[in-house]
């Protein structure tokens, strides 16, 4: 059997492969922990499967841009952006290498109710993921620095992103001297801080 590859199929294959291999990509660490259904053959009979309810911590690194796009909605046009919290654990269940088969207990594909995420960066990571791979258009350095500022507000208010995105967005409103409202910023900071001391 033949196959034929197409001349745009080529130049996606090659995008795919240098966005996937890129090592500018910011280094940002996810956080998912929650709850599955680990579901396991007993014995010898195909009829006979054991359930059981187990605890899951993962830690991976988000490597490339696609796989940030996978996570959370770029387009930053709601109040809040959309995660798809359900769709990356599943990606996260099926991926185990195990005997066993792992699901979630919610079936929706976007949500994921009994799961906690996380995304941590340092401040000049979150900084470049914004300035770099999110604000694209052709506005002035100010003007980007502030749309970045604002996207970084509202993972934060999402509860989804660490304190490096409260500093990465305060060194933004320092920088460029914006006009934009810092007091949520240096709570998280300080919130995050104290959870510290505790």
């Amino acid at each position: 059997m033949s196959t034929e590859t197409s001349p745009a199929d080529g130049e996606h294959r090659e995008a795919t492969e240098s966005e996937q291999s890129s090592p500018d990509f910011p280094t940002l660490t996810v956080t998912a922990e929650g709850v599955a259904e680990r579901r396991q053959q007993v014995g010898t009979s195909m009829s006979c499967i054991e359930t059981t309810p187990v605890q899951l911590l993962f830690t991976t690194t988000l490597a490339s841009e696609s796989e940030w796009e996978g996570l959370v909605n770029p387009t930053f046009r709601t109040h809040y952006p959309t995660i798809e919290r359900g769709a990356f654990v599943d990606r996260l269940l099926g991926d185990l290498d195990s005997s066993a088969v792992y699901e979630r207990q919610s079936s929706c594909p976007t949500e994921a109710p009994k799961w906690d995420l996380a995304i941590e960066a340092p401040a000049p990571e979150w900084k470049r993921l914004m300035m770099v791979f999110l604000v694209r258009d052709d506005r002035d350095d100010k003007d980007r620095a502030y749309q970045a500022a604002s996207n970084l507000q509202q993972l934060l208010a999402s509860g989804f992103a660490n304190a490096g995105a409260a500093l990465a967005a305060l060194d933004l409103v320092d920088e460029y001297d914006l006009d934009h409202p810092t007091e949520s910023f240096r709570e998280h900071i300080e919130n995050d801080i104290g959870g510290e001391e505790d």
